[in-house]
């Protein structure tokens, strides 16, 4: 009876392998850590974007290095980068500010439009009017012998002149910094590198390994930041160019906007062909100009996305788009708009060292393009 009923079990279906469970101190520590990214913003994003900045920069400076000192070709190159942006800052001046003094004015426009595309009187002014009403109505009768007074508030003119000036000199103190930083990594060549292969580990494979993936990182993030830079001009380029045979207002300041803007993938872009389309129903009155506006902003970023990018990027960013939207979703709410444009570059960092790492082979799986297949899967 027992030997017959063991004939007849059913071969017992072996189960998968599943994670160990996460341990309440492992949810503090990676608590602890975003508060601390949070709370040291203002050291960390400067730092992180000066490490990109060298990461870039820096087949250049080996390029240079021989012909002249590695020292003196990291000046030349941040010099030169620096001067180069400072030049189009001064040719881009005056356009800025003739579009800050009609800034005012472009509001008012836009509210108008908004007041009067509504039906009727406008939802708005409706509100305000009922508005108006009830507190007629609720409010006591006012003594008919009593002058009303108005009280303005002055308006501290040369108070707010240095609060702007205070905010300038911080944003000018840090770029300063910045490009000093940039300067002395550029400099120092393969002296962290080295040491970081040194601090892996004392076996050669461990070595071996970290010098791949510092090599890796390297590759990818040069790669990626080097394309971010180039291809942001040829878009800014083309923009302006398009603007101005189109006849659009300040078309070099919304060439350098949509130049700047497309280092944020998917948002820079939209908010581009947003705000364009905005600006050119606003000057020609005309729902075919503004469609027009908007055809040629989104044909442009479009051309580069699908077209440029991966031809010339290839497999350095093989990250899932899932993956890379949650990347700037978090970075965006933690650090802001800087937080959007490292976000590519953090996670293709992540992404490598998953990789490389064999205790982060799940984390690799997850935000991997494509799905691995198991050693014993049917193929």
């Amino acid at each position: 009876m027992a030997e017959s009923a063991v004939e007849n079990r059913e071969p017992v279906a072996t189960v998968a392998k599943v994670p160990s469970r996460i341990t309440a101190a492992q949810v503090i520590a990676v608590l602890l850590a975003i508060f601390a990214l949070s709370y040291a913003q203002g050291l960390l994003a400067p730092l992180l974007v000066a490490v990109l900045a060298s990461v870039a920069l820096a087949p250049l400076v080996r390029v240079l290095s021989k012909v002249v000192p590695r020292a003196l070709a990291s000046a030349i190159v941040v010099i030169g980068i620096a001067g180069l942006i400072g030049l189009i800052a001064y040719s881009l001046s005056g356009e800025a500010s003739a579009f800050s003094k009609r800034l005012p004015s472009i509001v008012r426009e836009v509210r108008t439009a908004i007041v009067s595309a509504s039906p009727r009187q406008g939802l708005i002014r409706q509100l305000q009017q009922a508005i108006t009403e009830l507190e007629k109505t609720t409010a006591s009768p006012a003594p008919t012998n009593v002058t009303p007074v108005t009280i303005v508030e002055p308006v501290d003119v040369q108070q707010q002149l240095m609060s702007w000036a205070r905010t300038l000199g911080n944003y000018l103190a840090q770029a300063i910094l910045m490009l000093f930083l940039i300067y002395f990594l550029l400099a120092s060549g393969d002296l962290f590198k080295n040491k970081l292969v040194k601090l892996s580990g004392d076996r050669l494979s461990q070595r071996k390994v970290t010098l791949q993936m510092i090599d890796e990182i390297t590759s990818k993030i040069g790669r990626f930041v080097f394309y971010q830079a180039w291809s942001g001009a040829l878009v800014g380029v083309i923009t302006w160019l398009c603007f101005r045979w189109i006849g659009v207002s300040y078309a070099a300041l919304w060439g350098v906007a949509a130049g700047v803007m497309n280092c944020i993938p998917y948002f820079g872009p939209t908010l581009i062909m947003a705000a364009s389309a905005a600006a050119a129903l606003i000057q020609f009155r005309s729902l075919a100009m503004m469609a027009l506006v908007a055809s040629v902003s989104l044909a442009v970023t479009a051309l580069e996305g699908f077209l440029l990018a991966p031809m010339m990027l290839g497999q350095a960013a093989r990250v899932n788009t899932v993956a890379v939207f949650v990347s700037f979703m978090f970075w965006g709410w933690l650090w802001g708009s800087l937080g959007l444009v490292i976000a590519v570059p953090v996670m293709m960092i992540v992404k490598t060292v998953a990789d490389r790492v064999e205790s982060l082979s799940a984390l690799s799986e997850l935000l991997g393009e494509r799905e691995r297949r198991s050693p014993g899967s049917a193929s």
